[in-house]
């Protein structure tokens, strides 16, 4: 039984997930280098002249800074208990979160102790951005033991905002994944809820609490 959605959470801003990868070979497509080389050749020469017509010459703009005002509260240490409804303990997570200096990350850095049911210390980083031409926040997170995860958000709607998972995909274990919902009760505490579905059809919920320390 796979522990990955009960353990290795993130009660702020998410959930690691696994996510397979997969290679195209030229092999698959048919083709042989050889080929593929003559093409390449082929199409350098005929398609030069119109390519450069068609070039665009005007510099890219530099990308806007995201508008952290509404996540600057994160700043600082918390202390975070996530309890999973089919586990017999609480998971106890400590992240510490920092702009950096360039302006374009809010970097969360996490670590556990190792428990009963998880008994592994573990360390994790979030890398929290806003995509301006999505109009979407997006954290990026790696861990240890191979972790990690991408989600997605449109932001805070009062104090309320919810986390969708990207790159959750159906396990030998978990069926499916419902979006997080994290609560901001205060400048100093968070809640969060989620669900998600395993394979035999079980809905287990996990539900977790932050509170600063500094």
């Amino acid at each position: 039984e796979s522990s990955g959605f009960d353990s290795n959470r993130r009660v702020i801003w998410g959930i690691p997930a696994k996510m397979s990868f997969h290679l195209i070979h030229l092999g698959d497509m048919g083709l042989n280098k050889r080929v593929l080389a003559f093409l390449i050749a082929a199409f350098a020469f005929t398609g030069s002249a119109a390519f450069a017509q068609s070039m665009e010459s005007t510099p890219a703009p530099k990308p806007a800074k995201p508008n952290f005002a509404a996540m600057k509260f994160m700043v600082g240490t918390w202390a975070c208990s996530i309890k999973s409804s089919r586990r017999p303990a609480a998971y106890e997570l400590t992240t510490t979160y920092a702009l950096d200096p360039t302006g374009y990350w809010l970097i969360g850095k996490s670590t556990t102790k190792a428990m009963a049911w998880f008994p592994y210390a573990a360390a994790s980083d979030d890398h929290i951005t806003y995509d301006a031409d999505t109009g979407r926040w997006i954290d990026v997170t790696t861990g240890d033991f191979g972790g990690y995860d991408l989600q997605s958000s449109k932001g805070w709607t009062g104090n309320t905002l919810v986390w969708h998972d990207l790159a959750v995909a159906r396990g030998k274990d978990v069926a499916s994944q419902a979006d997080i919902t994290v609560t901001k009760v205060s400048d100093t505490k968070t809640t969060s809820q989620s669900t998600f579905a395993t394979v035999k059809g079980k809905t287990v919920s996990v539900a977790g609490t932050c509170t600063k320390q500094s």
